[in-house]
């Protein structure tokens, strides 16, 4: 019988869960609560990034990395969120070149991509959604 293979979405937050900026605050796949938590959304796109004349291919997995975080319309709070990001964005260059990768079930990640830095995406009365693109490679 074939071991089943490890969602790739799964890999994706086990990656995630490694960053040191991380708290202990849940990460949930698709949803995002009415506290402060973390998300790993999924994001329709095209799953071939990069076609060869052989017949191989790279693939990719797009997702946003979500959070709902403290927002009172004050500068240091904003600071502190962008700097959250920022910090994820940097920490997430670091391990491409350090070839620290999710580790994916039945493919091999070669690296993850920022493809929009984190921003506020929509702001409520005390927290804020913050969100960036991401995206893995893999063969």
């Amino acid at each position: 019988m074939q071991e089943s293979k490890k969602p790739i979405i799964q890999s994706i937050r086990d990656y995630v869960m490694l960053n040191p900026d991380i708290d202990d605050r849940k990460i949930n796949i698709d949803y995002l609560g009415d506290g402060m938590e973390y998300s790993i959304d999924p994001i329709g796109a095209d799953p071939i990034y990069k076609r060869y004349t052989d017949g191989t291919c790279l693939k990719q997995f797009q997702f946003a990395f979500t959070s709902k975080e403290a927002y009172d319309g004050d500068a240091r709070t904003g600071i502190a969120n962008s700097g959250f990001y920022q910090a994820f964005e940097e920490w997430v260059e670091s391990n491409n070149m350090n070839d620290i990768l999710p580790e994916l079930g039945g493919h091999d990640a070669t690296r993850v991509d920022v493809l929009q830095s984190g921003y506020l995406f929509s702001a409520e009365v005390d927290l804020g959604r913050y969100q960036m693109i991401c995206r893995v490679i893999y063969r």
